[in-house]
């Protein structure tokens, strides 16, 4: 069962987020100026730059999800999960994805 805030908690959530005193926003800060969570965060940015790259190079080919799932011969619902980074893909569909979209895959390692 859901919680059900009263007008009060409400209101007090409203002018803590305007104020710029929300706690989950410090909470969020704190995460990221801590250095013992940079790994992560280099790793989850890096995702999402490969998350950002597949959806672009698809729109840029002008694909719809379907469509590229049709040549790829999978659902639309999996194309939806690797932009959503909800997979993991490997090398071999992120290849043929590429391909797909008239692209070509370059790993660099820094």
């Amino acid at each position: 069962m859901k919680k059900r805030y009263t007008d009060a908690e409400l209101l007090a959530d409203i002018e803590s987020v305007t104020a710029g005193t929300d706690p989950a926003e410090a909470e969020r800060d704190a995460y990221f100026a801590d250095p013992a969570n940079a790994a992560e965060i280099e790793e989850r940015q890096a995702r999402m730059d490969l998350v950002i790259a597949l959806y672009n190079a698809r729109k840029e080919a002008g694909l719809t999800q379907k469509e590229l799932a049709d040549r790829l011969g999978t659902k639309q619902t999996y194309i939806a999960a690797l932009e959503r980074g909800k997979k993991n893909i490997t090398f071999s569909t992120l290849a043929r994805y590429a391909r797909a979209c008239g692209k070509k895959v370059a790993v660099t390692l820094l």
